[in-house]
């Protein structure tokens, strides 16, 4: 449903999320913990992928059509 306030769409997208799969997380989890490497060798892209495998009910999650957004600013501009 679109209304003419600002950010609703987004609050009603946000009041209405699914919980989150974590029973995929923990496999995500298990899947790493379980790999032949040093801790904590691949850093923030194990909580990455468990997150991802999260919120998509996928494990292991897999990104298909990848999107990127790229926001800039110039701090200058209250000067």
């Amino acid at each position: 449903m679109t209304s003419a306030l600002p950010f609703d769409d987004f609050r009603n997208l946000l009041a209405n999320l699914p919980a989150a799969d974590t029973a995929a997380e923990t496999r995500v989890r298990t899947l790493f913990a379980k790999a032949d490497k040093p801790g904590n060798s691949l850093g923030r892209i194990e909580d990455i992928a468990a997150w991802l495998a999260a919120w998509s009910g996928r494990a292991p999650p897999a990104v298909t059509r990848p999107l990127m957004a790229a926001f800039s600013g110039h701090h200058r501009v209250t000067r």
